[in-house]
Parts: structure tokens; sequence; C-alpha cells
């Protein structure tokens, strides 16, 4: 049923994507780059869904000039480059991809490119590369890419082989090239100063869970915390708990002066962080589902 239905669903963005007469004769500003998504027939049709997608690629040389990555999720996204967390986001329709300075970051040999990318509906899709100062493109997201199915920090640093990683690895689906699907057209965006890069910002505003969890908020949900920083805080929210080894409904309340925004808590499957994909303004959070909560921060 799912192998069906995602073929479906890729005839349908294809039919979408090249019903667009003016888009297919421009090359995109994105290159080779594909959208892709995970091929796993496991997953369930419109349930929310988290993913690790990785590339290994090789540069005879690390840059002396600007290399830029670009990119883009469907509908938010993480990215690690050589175990970085650089950079963070979420997808805006019709505003320009994201694009960071991560020349830094690149070495001779081999690097690789991870993205964890998560959404609330099921299917997605993720596109990516990285520029460098002569316009060739070491890596961009298509077939070759794997899907992780359990979050492993060796894996993700490059310290592992990819070959030796075997059935935790699995294959993506590709979308296509834009313009595609639901996305259209794309376009690059301005290059993003250093301190918007995640790895730069310092955590100014913590709170340690220590008390038991027991604050109820739906039927069934006791392992909640509630954590109030006791003012205004403005910053990107972040989570750090013991993982949980069962599969269950997990929810998240950013609230600022009792109003809450409310949404589905998606967590990397293995991973004992969570960070958000933008800055907000709160003073309290609800964490429910998680009952292992560690430390709950504001990262400017």
């Amino acid at each position: 049923m799912k192998r069906t239905r995602s073929g479906a669903l890729a005839v349908s963005l294809l039919v979408v994507g090249f019903a667009q007469p003016a888009c297919v004769s421009a090359p995109a500003p994105t290159g080779a780059a594909e959208w892709i998504w995970t091929d796993d027939a496991s997953a369930e049709p419109g349930q929310p869904a988290v993913y690790v997608l990785l590339r290994d690629f090789e540069l005879p040389a690390a840059p002396t000039e600007a290399a830029r990555l670009f990119v883009a999720a469907d509908r938010e996204y993480a990215v690690h480059l050589n175990g970085h967390q650089i950079a963070r986001g979420a997808y805006r329709r019709g505003e320009p991809i994201d694009e960071f300075q991560v020349a830094h970051l690149l070495r001779e040999g081999s690097n690789r490119l991870t993205i964890e990318a998560r959404t609330p509906h099921g299917d997605g899709g993720v596109l990516a590369g990285i520029e460098l100062a002569d316009g060739s493109m070491p890596v961009v997201t298509d077939g070759d890419w794997l899907v992780l199915t359990d979050w492993d920090p060796r894996l993700v640093k490059g310290e592992t082989p990819l070959a030796e990683a075997g059935p935790m690895l699995g294959p993506v689906r590709v979308w296509g090239r834009p313009p595609v699907g639901r996305w259209g057209r794309v376009s690059r965006g301005e290059l993003q100063k250093p301190d918007r890069i995640w790895r730069s910002a310092g955590a100014w505003r913590i709170v340690h869970v220590t008390a038991s969890p027991g604050l109820e908020i739906e039927p069934g949900w006791r392992s909640s915390h509630r954590v109030d920083f006791g003012r205004e805080v403005a910053g990107v929210l972040e989570l750090d708990f013991r993982p949980a080894a069962a599969e269950i409904p997990r929810e998240l309340r950013v609230c600022l002066a009792g109003d809450c925004d409310r949404r589905p808590l998606l967590l990397t499957p293995g991973r004992p962080a969570w960070r958000d994909s933008a800055r907000r303004s709160f003073d309290t959070v609800v964490v429910a589902g998680v009952p292992g909560l560690r430390a709950v921060r504001a990262r400017r």
C-alpha cells in the first residue's frame, strides 16, 4: 500500500511541476540538486515523520574561498557538516531558500553532509547542495543519498564509514529537480552572516528540569513538564532528555502570556536532544510525552 501510494504521489508531484511551462527550460539555480525524501515503505501516510539523510563527498583540497551551502526542507531541517550542526530552518513557500557560508568546515578528502528533516504530514522533501567559488557543486541531493534509521553520532561526524553502517541505512526517493511538485521554482537567498550559524550561538537562559513529572495536560499523558522561564525570553528552544524506548504521543506547547502554540513534538529516533527550527518569544514551555526531560534552554 505504501509504495503504491508513494508512487502515485511521485507521479502527481511530477505532473504538477512540469505543468509549469515557463519553468521547464530555465536552468535551476540549484544545479543538479533534486528534491529527495525517504523511500520507507513502512511509513504511515499523513503521520508526523522524522528522517536523517546523509551523503559523503570528496574534495581534492580544502577551499580557500567561499563555499555556500544552500538548503530547503518541507517542513523543517537541521544541517550537520562533518559533525558540526551549522544551520536550521523551515520551508517558506515563495521565499528564497536558505544559504550559509561553510568553507571553514570543509576539508581535503572525505566530507559528510547530514540533514535532519521532519514534517507533521508524512510526505516531504529536502533540496540541498554545496557550491564552491568556481561554481562547481561537489555534493547535491540526489539518488545517491541514504536515510539513517537511528541516530548515531559517529555516523553523523563521519567517523564510521557508510559501508560499515549496513542495515542502519536505507534508500531515498527522488521527486525530481526544480520546478517539481508543490515546491515549483526555487531561488537562492542571501548568504547568511556567521552569527546566524547555529554553532556560534551561546545558550543564555537554561532551566534544568529536576522536579518529578506529574502535570497531566491530556488524559493519559502524565509524562509532562511545565517549565516556567520566569520572564519573556527570545531564542531557539532546545530540549535535552533521555530517549524513550516506546513510541508514545508527544506534544510541545510554547507559550507567551498564556497564549500557546501547540504542535506535535517530532524527535529524531535515538537522539537525546531536540532543537526548534526558528527563534521564538516565550515565557513557558510545556513538554508532554518525554518522561526523561533533563534541561530546557533558550539559545540566542
